[in-house]
């Protein structure tokens, strides 16, 4: 076989692994605004509600403290009756001044629950804003690492907006962007295998069964290697 031949499929098989290579990092680059969308989508849902939460919480507190300085009233006054209480009526009042500490203590007990919850929710709002500036960051890199590639770059995609909703709708147009680029690419390395299929069969003389480019080499270079 002349040597333009099989130096030309040995270029389609270099073609077949840089469109592989290709391939392989828009696959990686879909999966992670997949993943980043995914992100934003479930905080999304989270800072809906979380508001709506604060303000339950924050009225829980403000609840519980007022039972908290009732009991406290109550229980100074049972105090004072236990001071004041004559030898007949001493049980009685230690009775109900023991009652009074126990429900203060309950309440005590009420409000810090409740002041642990109000904090709680606290945090993961600061978390969610956190979360959203990390997301933001993230959205930003891939716009980026996205505009450097010339089959995925342009209006398609463009720069994400802020907060959650701006980095979801960034990440369904970046997400349809490089599904298209990817069916690109795969017809494209479907071209080169099929180019180099052809080309084998016309210098062996009869098809190959279904293989990729770079198998498509080794069996040419097999058959025709000196016996």
């Amino acid at each position: 076989m002349p040597d333009d031949r099989l130096e030309l499929l040995r270029e389609l098989e270099r073609a077949d692994e840089a469109v592989a290579a290709e391939l392989t990092e828009v696959d990686e680059l879909y999966a992670a605004v997949e993943e980043l969308r995914g992100r934003a989508l479930g905080l999304a849902d989270q800072l809906v509600a979380l508001p709506e939460r604060q303000a339950t919480a924050a009225e829980a507190v403000r609840e519980a403290e007022l039972g908290v300085a009732a009991a406290r009233r109550e229980a100074e006054r049972a105090a004072a009756e236990v001071a004041h209480a004559g030898e007949e009526q001493l049980a009685e009042a230690r009775r109900r001044e023991l009652v009074a500490r126990d429900s203060l203590h309950v309440s005590e007990r009420l409000a810090a629950a409740a002041r642990s919850r109000a904090a709680e929710l606290e945090g993961r709002a600061q978390a969610a804003t956190s979360e959203i500036r990390a997301l933001e960051s993230r959205a930003a890199d891939l716009a980026e690492a996205l505009a450097r590639r010339p089959r995925v770059a342009g209006e398609a995609v463009g720069d994400p907006a802020s907060g959650t909703a701006g980095v979801s709708e960034w990440g369904t147009r970046a997400r349809a962007a490089l599904l298209v680029a990817r069916s690109q690419l795969a017809a494209e390395r479907d071209a080169v295998v099929r180019q180099a299929h052809e080309l084998a069969a016309v210098v062996l003389g009869e098809p190959l069964p279904p293989l990729g480019a770079r198998e498509v080499v080794r069996q040419v270079e097999e058959q025709l290697a000196p016996k």
